[in-house]
């Protein structure tokens, strides 16, 4: 459930077919998806909405299209992971606001010299995604939620989020997307939407997400549908599920409480957000995400780990 064990699994496709069956994307499709400047130009072919980018290739470039683009700007690799050696290095999306910000950040990107750098204006609104899962004949499964806190509290990893409905417009752009690469398992497609409505694409994740759990509960479970498309089933398209149902993490909603108590405050002051953690503590609609009656040791883990971090 990861980027770097996904990329590990569809390099393998190819040399592994005669002796095993991966549960991986197609090692051709995965490359289309996550090099984030060739799926740019794809989506823009298929008539979907992309912030203006520009692509650079060193601090210089980096610097002419910013100032072309305007602030605020993201400044974004062409790959989350790439492969260095007998290393997979990581790398992570900066937003400046102005230049002295550019100015700081460039000498810290140094993975500038493996990968180009794509330059985007900043799209306000809200995040938005669809999740799915394909098999070959195309998608057998579709799952939505919103989320409800983050951590860190200004936006991040979900600690709290609830299933909604599939917007049928997402649903309808990431299947175009997804069928002409020809994708199999399952993948997390996310936009921006505007404030005036449109759904501009930013990436697709090929692997499953981390609040997976939610849609398990909601009645789309993910992981066996999985496991029956690599045995070779044939499935059908799921039905509906539950929307309204609640997920939480609950260190991580812990750890979005104790931020906002340093300052970092989403609902106004910190009795408010000790109010809202509290009302949806007792929340009897609220399932955990770790912690669980028939599986107890992964929350006691998780809890140890916690509890070193923070003494």
């Amino acid at each position: 459930m990861t980027d770097v064990s996904t990329m590990l699994l569809a390099s393998t496709q190819d040399v592994s077919a005669d002796l095993c069956r991966v549960i991986g994307p197609p090692a051709a499709a995965y490359d289309w998806l996550t090099d984030k400047g060739r799926l740019l130009e794809l989506a823009q072919s298929l008539g979907m909405n992309v912030p203006v980018t520009l692509s650079a290739r060193d601090a210089q470039s980096i610097r002419a299209a910013v100032h072309q683009i305007g602030f605020p700007a993201v400044i974004k690799p062409s790959r989350s992971r790439y492969r260095l050696g007998n290393r997979i290095c990581s790398t992570s999306v900066r937003i400046v606001k102005n230049s002295a910000e550019l100015d700081l950040l460039l000498p810290q990107l140094d993975w500038l010299a493996h990968l180009p750098a794509l330059v985007q204006a900043w799209i306000a609104g809200h995040g938005a995604g669809v999740f799915a899962l394909y098999g070959p004949a195309g998608p057998v499964a579709w799952f939505a939620h919103r989320r409800l806190r983050e951590k860190p509290p200004a936006g991040g990893v979900s600690v709290l989020c609830e299933s909604t409905t599939v917007d049928p417009i997402l649903r309808a752009l990431s299947e175009t997307l997804l069928s002409h690469v020809g994708w199999w398992g399952p993948a997390m497609v996310e936009y921006r939407i505007a404030p005036d409505g449109r759904a501009f694409l930013m990436e697709v994740n090929g692997r499953f997400w981390g609040s997976l759990q939610l849609s398990v509960d909601a009645g789309v479970n993910f992981p066996l549908l999985l496991l029956r498309l690599a045995q070779g089933q044939d499935l059908p398209l799921q039905g509906d599920y539950q929307p309204q149902r609640r997920l939480r993490w609950l260190l991580g909603d812990v750890d979005n409480l104790l931020l906002q108590f340093k300052g970092q405050l989403q609902e106004g002051s910190r009795w408010n957000s000790l109010k809202c953690f509290a009302k949806t503590f007792f929340d009897a609609q609220c399932r955990q995400e770790i912690l669980r009656s028939d599986d107890r040791m992964p929350a006691v883990r998780e809890a140890s780990q916690w509890l070193r971090a923070l003494l």
